[in-house]
């Protein structure tokens, strides 16, 4: 009574589910939730500091504010002014339409997937997932 129970031994371990979301992903070191739970704790939050634009390209996006708070990022309704940075562009590989395509020749966009594997990974793997 009165103490923190240990959290350890309770995480989920799940050796073959990590190893397939590593493969589906092409992350060649593996992946560990117990690894990406302790990045977090050592890092703080991912997105700290970072702002977030989903072009309308990306119709499955009610989840992402809510992934970009929990990661200490602000959401953004509207496309972002020149002057604010940082910002992570997210589409889809398919362009919207002729402005999102004017704009992904502009600036740094990156598939949506990104986000939703760093909330699990806690790693930002803007290489991969660049779109142009």
């Amino acid at each position: 009574a009165g103490r923190f129970v240990d959290e350890a031994p309770f995480l989920l371990q799940d050796a073959v589910c990590e190893a397939a979301f590593a493969r589906k992903r092409g992350i060649t070191r593996g992946y560990s939730l117990a690894a990406a739970l302790q990045r977090a704790q050592e890092r703080g939050p991912l997105l700290q500091g970072i702002s977030v634009y989903c072009f309308p390209s990306v119709v499955e996006k009610h989840d992402l504010p809510h992934l970009v708070a929990a990661a200490g990022g602000t959401w953004l309704e509207c496309f972002p002014k020149p002057a604010q940075n940082p910002v992570l562009l997210l589409a889809e590989r398919e362009v919207s339409g002729k402005e999102e395509q004017q704009s992904r020749k502009k600036y740094k966009v990156y598939d949506v997937e990104l986000l939703r594997e760093a909330a699990c990974t806690q790693v930002l793997r803007k290489k991969a997932w660049r779109l142009s």
